[in-house]
């Protein structure tokens, strides 16, 4: 009798563990997937905010060479403060450094369209040709 119940006990217990390793199997692999998809998702994220940032960017040009310089302030001033979170927000240091240093042409251009200064359009445009380059 005693042997009886430690048999099945066995049995029970190999019967677990055969059940258990196929599922933590496909437990480990769907989580490897879904690690892939959130790097896909973040890289598809970022393409998306610096798809805007440029497009952004070419809006205040086009409404600086059109002389509505308060539209294009506005933009600017909002364009600025949304590189600037995304900046603090992302992980990736060579990101943040490229667009920090975008930042650093905000003084000039929001002094310039502030002034109504047609000159502003120069500096726009070279901040919208550098936002070409990060990646």
């Amino acid at each position: 009798m005693k042997n009886r119940i430690i048999a099945g006990a066995v049995l029970l217990l190999a019967g677990l563990l055969l059940g258990f390793v196929p599922e933590y199997s496909r437990l480990v692999s769907a989580q490897g997937e879904i690690d892939s998809l959130r790097q896909q998702l973040d890289v598809s994220r970022r393409a998306e905010a610096m798809n805007s940032f440029r497009n952004r960017a070419a809006l205040v040009y086009i409404e600086t060479t059109q002389s509505n310089f308060t539209v294009a302030l506005g933009m600017a001033s909002k364009e600025f403060t949304d590189i600037r979170s995304f900046a603090d927000g992302t992980a990736d240091a060579k990101l943040k450094g490229e667009l920090v240093s975008l930042l650093g042409a905000r003084d000039a251009i929001v002094a310039g369209l502030a002034r109504a200064d047609p000159a502003a359009g120069l500096l726009v445009r070279e901040l919208f040709l550098k936002m070409q380059k990060v990646e």
